[in-house]
C-alpha cells in the first residue's frame, strides 16, 4: 500500500510565542505535499490568531489557555487519518522529511513511530542547515521491539517526539493526563516507547530531519512545570523494566542510570525538592527503593576513575555496534 501526504495529518502546539510559531508552520508548508495541517492555539493573547490569518493552508483552532493539555485533547478529537504528526510550536522539520517518511511507511508494514535525532540550535534564526538544506539521507534504525526503543534513548539515535510520526490509533488513546501525573514533564520518552504496542519504529540516522530549538522559554527549563521524584523514579523504573529482557539494555541501565537520574533531578526536579534530597540523597534513595544497586552507585562514585572509563568505553563499543545492525536504506 502506498501512503500518501494526505493520510498524515499535521498538528502544530502553541502558546504565547507567535515569532517562533511563524518559522515552524512555514517548515511544515516548505513540503513538497501536504494534507491537513492544523494550527492549535492556547495563547493568552490574538497575536497568534492575527498572523495566521496569512495562511490560509493552515486550520487554524483556538483551544482553552486554561484548560491542561487542551491542544492534545483537542488534536485527539479531530484525528482522522492513520498517521498524525505533533510539531511544537518552537521547532522546525526539515522541507524533504514528510517526503522520507512517506517512503517509509511505503515500504514497511505496521509502522507506529516515526521519527529521527534533531538537531538542536540555540538562536531565533534558525541555522544553516535548516536555510540552506542539503539532501536527506536515507539511512534509518528499524525497531520491532520496545527494549530496542528504550535502549536507543540511551544510546544514538534519542529520537524527538516534536516532529514525530505516530498511528493515529495510538494518539487517539493516548491518556496524557496520567501520563504526565506518573512522569510529569518527561513523559515523552516513555510514551513513544509505548507507541511500539501497535507496530515498529523508525528513526532516521540523518541528524537534519527535525531541528530543535533550545531557548529559556521552553518547558523543560520553566520551573513551574517541575517534576517531583516520584515522576523521576517511574521514569527510571521504565527503563529498569526493560533492562531486564535486554542484556545490552541492562548493562547501559548499570553505566548510565545514576548519571541520568542526575542529570534530570539538576534539570528538571523542583528547587524544593531538590533543598529536600540532594543528588547525594537521591542516589540513596534510589538504592533503597531498588530502582538502582549499591553497585551502580559505587560505580558513579568512581566514574572517573581510569579504569572505570576504560570499561564503559568497551560496553558502549558493544551496544553501539549492536545498535548499527539495525540500520537499513529505503
Amino acid at each position: 500500500m502506498a501512503f500518501t501526504s494526505k493520510d498524515i495529518e499535521i498538528f502544530i502546539f502553541t502558546r504565547n510565542r507567535p515569532q517562533m510559531c511563524i518559522q515552524a508552520v512555514e517548515s511544515v508548508l516548505a513540503q513538497k505535499s501536504l494534507g491537513d495541517i492544523f494550527l492549535l492555539d492556547n495563547s493568552t493573547d490574538d497575536k497568534t490568531e492575527e498572523f495566521i490569518k496569512n495562511y490560509p493552508q493552515v486550520k487554524y483552532i483556538r483551544t482553552q489557555p486554561d484548560k491542561p493539555f487542551a491542544n492534545f485533547i483537542t488534536a485527539q478529537s479531530l484525528m482522522s487519518k492513520p498517521y498524525t504528526m505533533v510539531l511544537h510550536d518552537d521547532d522546525l522539520i526539515h522541507p524533504q522529511y514528510l517526503g522520507l517518511a512517506l517512503k517509509a511507511l511505503t515500504k514497511y508494514r505496521d509502522i507506529s513511530f516515526i521519527s529521527a535525532k534533531s538537531f538542536c540550535f540555540y538562536t531565533n534564526i534558525p541555522p544553516k542547515e535548516y536555510t540552506m538544506p542539503r539532501s536527506l539521507n536515507d539511512k534509518h534504525y528499524l525497531i520491532d521491539n520496545q527494549a530496542d526503543f528504550a535502549l536507543g534513548f540511551w544510546t544514538s539515535p534519542s529520537p524527538s517526539w516534536s516532529g514525530s510520526i505516530i498511528k493515529s490509533e495510538f494518539y487517539k488513546n493516548a491518556d496524557i493526563s496520567l501520563l504526565q501525573k506518573k512522569f510529569g514533564k518527561i513523559f515523552d520518552w516513555p510514551m513513544m516507547i509505548e507507541t511500539m504496542k501497535v507496530g515498529k519504529a523508525i528513526i532516521f540516522v540523518d541528524g537534519n530531519c527535525i531541528f530543535y530549538r533550545l531557548h529559556k522559554g521552553q518547558d523543560s527549563f520553566n520551573e513551574s512545570t517541575s517534576i517531583s521524584i516520584e515522576n523521576l523514579t517511574n521514569w527510571l523504573k521504565v527503563y529498569k523494566h526493560f533492562s531486564e529482557t535486554n542484556d545490552y539494555l541492562r548493562k547501559v541501565y548499570f553505566f548510565q542510570s545514576v548519571g541520568n537520574a542526575i542529570t534530570n533531578h539538576t534539570k528538571f526536579v523542583s528547587k524544593k525538592a531538590k533543598e529536600k534530597l540532594p543528588p547525594e540523597k537521591l542516589i540513596r534513595y534510589l538504592t533503597d527503593n531498588n530502582i538502582i544497586t549499591p553497585k551502580m552507585a559505587l560505580y558513579y562514585k568512581y566514574r572517573k576513575n581510569i579504569f572505570a572509563k576504560i570499561f564503559f568505553h568497551y560496553i558502549k563499543k558493544q551496544y553501539r555496534n549492536y545498535y548499527n545492525k539495525m540500520i537499513k536504506k529505503i
